[in-house]
């Protein structure tokens, strides 16, 4: 939810999808709202993609509020950082939209987006940040996360993928997955990052901390290198890729028809050894999913 205008629907078609920022910058306006089924490992979600025009919103948190907010595991509100005017228009409807998921799903956590922050001067992103929790701090005790997202960078992923972790590992196939990722790692002091993701880019579980962020996060090559692997993934079964950088080198493997391991290795590594490692780790995440 968000106003009109603030790029939901654009999101949910880059993450999604697999659009490119290109592909969605002529997007069209949400009428009323759209609903869609994802499907991750063994867990299925649905999508309400609702309008942002302020006669919608109002028929969300009024007499449609029990469809809309029932059942509801998180409410990602889209905060449009490069239009200020609106930002007070917005809080209100956030407002009235927390309080009716506080009433519908008490249990549900909010995750805002501060979005289209690739717009904003870096330098201002602390500051922007702070006053924006300050300002859309909720009116009901509700969980509530902040996030600078942008479709034009790995952000937005790295949000969404969080998202979509904490509703997966609540089963015990996400548990065992991300034990397995995590064991993996410690046991490899060679492999500094790893994330198990779909073709889209999407992190599902992702381990490496600081040390695998200064590198670089598989969504950006999928983003820099999105035809070539999408291309390969879908044409090839095997699918085995290796992308290299100055430093390091980017292993990705094939675990099912959906789902992509990415291993990244220092480039002091011997690499034949490192693909022998990955292809186990691929044997024991595809017995898990």
């Amino acid at each position: 939810m968000g106003l009109g205008a603030s790029g939901k629907s654009s999101i949910e078609a880059v993450v999604f999808d697999g659009k490119t920022p290109m592909e969605v910058a002529d997007y069209q306006a949400t009428i009323n709202y759209s609903r869609s089924t994802r499907n991750f490992i063994d867990s299925s979600f649905q999508i309400i993609d609702c309008g942002g025009q302020e006669l919608f919103l109002s028929s969300f948190i009024g007499d449609h509020a029990e469809f809309i907010f029932t059942d509801v595991s998180i409410l990602i509100w889209v905060v449009d950082l490069s239009n200020f005017d609106q930002v007070s228009t917005g809080k209100f409807y956030f407002d009235h939209a927390v309080k009716r998921l506080h009433e519908f799903s008490p249990n549900a956590e909010i995750f805002c987006f501060l979005h289209k922050s690739d717009l904003l001067n870096p330098a201002m992103h602390d500051e922007i940040t702070a006053n924006m929790k300050t300002f859309f701090t909720p009116p009901v005790e509700l969980k509530i996360h902040f996030r600078l997202t942008s479709i034009h960078n790995d952000s937005v992923f790295l949000a969404v993928g969080e998202m979509i972790r904490r509703l997966i590992v609540q089963d015990s196939k996400g548990n065992s997955l991300s034990e397995a990722i995590h064991a993996f790692v410690r046991k490899n002091d060679e492999i500094i990052g790893i994330t198990f993701y779909n073709k889209e880019g999407l992190p599902l579980f992702t381990h490496g901390g600081d040390r695998s962020r200064q590198v670089l996060q598989p969504s950006d090559l999928i983003s820099s290198n999105h035809q070539r692997i999408l291309s390969e993934f879908t044409r090839n079964s095997v699918f085995n890729i290796t992308l290299e950088t100055d430093r390091n080198f980017f292993i990705f493997k094939r675990v099912n028809k959906g789902l992509i391991l990415s291993v990244i290795t220092l480039k002091t590594a011997p690499l034949q050894i490192t693909q022998i490692k990955a292809d186990e780790l691929v044997d024991v995440l595809y017995t898990l999913v």
